[in-house]
């Protein structure tokens, strides 16, 4: 049997030695590829429409286009490539700003590299992290909204473990389709509007 391929990953990252670090980092994984970096948005975004990475791992704050701005434009080619952001930025505009762009994962410079490496893992298989620090910024009064059934409870469990819908489906014996329909009555209740978000939400009530 061929061994699985290993995950592609760029890294958008203005600062060369934050760089040297991931790439020590990712280099030393087995089952983790280090295909490109760059220093600026818009290398980033033709690293990425050239090399189609599983992975970009994308800073904020970059010169020439901002992370924003290549997660818009990767947004608009429908690029199979998935989004983990790592920046130092903790304020809830640019979490909820960054996943509303379409982030499936955000890692805050602060993490170790365990974090790291299970955040990428966890994205390329088609799920979402959210840095444990973050889960606050979408903290709802539970008083304010309809509380989970037990069922919605077991599926945002799931997602919170970075699941996606079928394999949630196949564990609790329920189609995919039932998990989609619990998962969009999970979010109208929580008034929450990404996957991410119910990720972030999930770790905030220790789900």
């Amino acid at each position: 049997m061929m061994p699985p391929a290993a995950i592609s990953i760029v890294v958008a990252e203005d600062h060369a030695m934050v760089r040297q670090g991931m790439k020590l980092v990712i280099s030393s994984e087995p089952g983790l590829e280090w295909v490109g970096e760059a220093g600026d948005g818009q290398t980033a975004l033709d690293l990425v429409r050239r090399l189609q990475p599983d992975v970009l791992l994308l800073d904020l704050g970059l010169p020439e286009l901002d992370g924003l701005q290549v997660m818009r434009a990767i947004a608009d080619d429908r690029s199979r490539t998935r989004v983990l952001v790592v920046t130092a930025r903790q304020d809830p505009l640019s979490v909820r700003t960054a996943l509303s762009y379409g982030a499936h994962g955000y890692l805050l410079k602060t993490d170790d590299a365990s974090a790291l490496v299970s955040a990428l893992r966890t994205i390329a298989d088609g799920g979402y992290h959210v840095s444990p620090e973050l889960a606050s910024v979408f903290e709802r009064d539970d008083e304010t909204h309809e509380p989970l059934t037990p069922r919605e409870i077991e599926i945002a469990k799931g997602v919170g473990r970075g699941l996606a819908s079928k394999r949630i489906g196949h564990d609790l014996g329920v189609s995919e389709h039932t998990v989609r329909k619990h998962r969009e009555n999970i979010a109208r209740k929580l008034g929450l509007h990404n996957t991410a978000q119910l990720v972030a939400w999930t770790v905030r009530h220790c789900l």
